[in-house]
């Protein structure tokens, strides 16, 4: 009888889930991936009514670490949550609306609380896998737009990895916990045409090949410091236009989270450098 009891009593544990709408549409089930402008609502959906229930923004708290010191391994990030006080006590929360331009990922989870002291909550700080949060912990995307730059920034927000690495489509670029160089790139390429596969900087003109001498530099071009063992993304050519300088911007992540910065301001960029440009492919899209 006592194993019965305490059966039943598992059996009527509540349960709560999170769901998402973007542009008051209902999402897929899984993670959301949206464009910058685009409004985001979570919505909580606890088994039991009467629950309390409380929000949470989980974010790393750390711009950059290391897989491969002593030897490789998925060194753990740290992460922090932090309550979304606007949404306390709502079964709905917008998280981006259409006045944001926040870019990048962030995970949420919710909790939920009864009168008589049951408790349930979504996954969260307690959930990781290889270092980073697992695919458990619901997500939430924003992009600039759906060039590879834009692609690009939905990374904004995780951290440095030196090293970053998994199987193609279980990455850790993929899984959004955080990327190097190189992975931020191929990334982003993913994602616009689901080709690429994860490189190293050494390596990644074998699938963005050096350009001519005189080719013009654009937009999404890839900026090579083979002596830096660096690579980014040229975000604008600024005057002088068609020359790389220092005045020059750059979409990159350099043992700090993917950012866009001028080129004289970063130590990560070196002479000489190399242009490459992926070839043209159509996108998944």
């Amino acid at each position: 009888m006592p194993v019965l009891f305490s059966a039943l009593l598992l059996a009527a544990a509540p349960t709560l889930q999170l769901h998402a709408s973007v542009d008051g549409k209902a999402a897929p089930p899984g993670w959301v991936y949206v464009s910058a402008g685009q409004e985001v609502e979570l919505e909580a959906r606890p088994s039991r009514p009467g629950a309390e229930v409380k929000w949470e923004r989980i974010t790393p708290t750390v711009d950059a670490l290391d897989n491969t010191t002593p030897s490789f391994h998925f060194e753990p990030i740290r992460y922090a949550a932090t309550e979304l006080t606007e949404c306390a006590g709502k079964l709905r929360c917008v998280v981006k609306a259409r006045a944001s331009a926040e870019l990048g990922t962030t995970a949420y989870a919710v909790h939920a609380r009864w009168a008589d002291g049951v408790e349930a909550h979504t996954p969260g700080l307690e959930a990781l896998d290889r270092g980073g949060l697992s695919r458990a912990v619901f997500r939430v995307a924003v992009r600039q737009d759906d060039s590879l730059l834009g692609y690009a920034t939905e990374l904004f927000g995780t951290p440095y990895i030196f090293g970053s690495a998994g199987k193609e489509g279980d990455h850790q670029a993929d899984r959004l916990v955080g990327s190097d160089c190189a992975d931020l790139i191929i990334y982003a390429r993913r994602r616009l045409t689901g080709t690429g596969t994860y490189t190293s900087s050494y390596a990644i003109d074998q699938q963005a090949p050096l350009l001519k001498r005189d080719a013009k530099p654009q937009a999404g071009d890839l900026l090579h410091f083979p002596n830096s063992r660096h690579v980014g993304l040229l975000y604008e050519d600024r005057p002088p236009v068609g020359q790389i300088t220092a005045d020059d911007l750059m979409l990159h992540t350099c043992w700090a989270k993917p950012t866009i910065q001028r080129l004289g301001d970063t130590g990560c960029a070196s002479e000489p450098v190399r242009l490459l440009r992926f070839p043209t492919a159509p996108s998944k899209r």
